[in-house]
């Protein structure tokens, strides 16, 4: 009985006191006081400025290239006898390092035989001249002979003239059979003549092939030692001892020290600060050739200065940027054996390129611009925009 009298009990005294409490505690809310609304005083950073004449810096980034690079190719077939332990990937040489070596003997042997035709050709060459001035010889004699037996021959005429004989006189008188002998002579002299220069010019000719095939020999000789072609290093290399290379095989690609070069892409409008003449037609038609300070991106070093040399004169159709090029002399201080850091090739830089000098222009920091062409001047009391020229 007392269980069922709590069961409804109970809930109506829980709902009892909390209607009390709810009423007390609307009865003793207290109110909330408006509060004046202040007025907005926004702070103002004033800074006074002058005219002065500034050079800009435009920035930019780029990597680092080699000028050029070219594939080394031996220029005679062969076997690689020597190699040099600069021919290695990032391996540094100098202009005429001798940097492999191919067999030379069939070369060398060619040079012999060259040599052994050369004499050869001589020797026949001599061989015809002597021909030559011997049937020259007979056909000098030849002639004389001629001559001495036509004069015989008018004399025997005019012996048989004043003699008064009757008809023509013998032909063996007047010399007939002689003179046909001393012209047959002749010809065949001068027949030999013939044949003899037809031998000397042929000689020539064969002492003339001799003698290229000997430069040819000579200079196969001399190629079999193949040579840096300038300063630089190598980027790679797929070449080794006892390999067979020939003149169309590719075994190591070379890269020249002398210079390195940065592209740096700049927004179209950062050429107005920028005093390139045809800088949009491209070429190496700079003439001012503005300074560029370059620094690695990474705490790895110092910085190296150069110069921009040319525009690529083209926008990019991605980026609608256009590059410029410019130049460090002797990145790997090689050439000139002078210190300071090395700027390898491929590594990522950040530039600095020095404008044109702006003459009586108001230097202010970049963060006061508003909307990107116009800033707030602070005059008379009063706070009014106006536009950057």
């Amino acid at each position: 009985m007392i269980r069922r009298v709590l069961q409804f009990v109970l809930p109506a005294a829980v709902l009892g006191a909390g209607a009390g409490g709810a009423m007390w505690l609307v009865a003793n809310a207290q109110k909330a006081k408006p509060k004046p609304a202040e007025k907005f005083q926004p702070t103002i950073r004033v800074q006074t400025v002058s005219l002065e004449d500034y050079r800009p810096i435009i920035t930019a980034q780029g990597t680092a290239r080699a000028r050029t690079e070219i594939g080394l190719a031996a220029e005679v077939s062969g076997r690689v006898m020597w190699i040099s332990p600069k021919l290695v990937a990032g391996g540094l040489f100098d202009e005429g390092d001798e940097l492999f070596r191919v067999d030379a003997r069939d070369y060398e042997l060619a040079r012999e035989q060259a040599l052994a035709d050369i004499n050869s050709a001589k020797a026949a060459s001599t061989n015809a001249l002597a021909q030559v001035s011997s049937a020259r010889a007979a056909a000098a004699q030849a002639e004389a002979r001629i001559t001495r037996e036509e004069a015989e021959a008018e004399a025997a005429r005019l012996e048989w003239a004043l003699l008064r004989k009757v008809g023509e006189p013998p032909a063996l008188l007047v010399r007939v059979p002689q003179i046909k002998e001393a012209k047959a002579s002749l010809f065949s002299a001068n027949a030999q003549a013939n044949a003899a220069n037809a031998q000397l010019h042929s000689a020539d000719a064969k002492l003339k092939a001799a003698e290229a095939a000997l430069e040819l020999a000579q200079l196969n000789v001399d190629r079999c030692s193949v040579k840096a072609p300038f300063d630089g290093r190598v980027r790679s290399q797929t070449i080794g001892v006892g390999q067979i290379v020939s003149p169309s095989a590719i075994v190591a690609r070379l890269q020249p020290v002398d210079v390195a070069e940065v592209r740096l892409a700049l927004p179209l409008e950062d050429f107005g600060f920028l005093d390139f003449a045809g800088a949009f037609s491209g070429g190496s038609n700079l003439t001012n050739q503005p300074t560029v300070r370059l620094r690695p991106s990474a705490e790895v070093g110092g910085g190296w200065t150069g110069k921009v040399l040319r525009s690529l004169g083209e926008v990019d159709d991605g980026t609608r940027m256009m590059a410029v090029v410019g130049e460090v002399k002797d990145p790997y201080r090689r050439l000139y054996k002078a210190d300071g850091e090395v700027l390898s090739f491929g590594m990522f830089l950040r530039a600095d390129i020095e404008g044109r000098e702006l003459k009586r222009v108001a230097v202010l920091p970049r963060d006061v611009l508003r909307g990107g062409d116009s800033v707030h001047v602070f005059a008379e009391g009063k706070l009014n925009s106006r536009k950057v020229e």
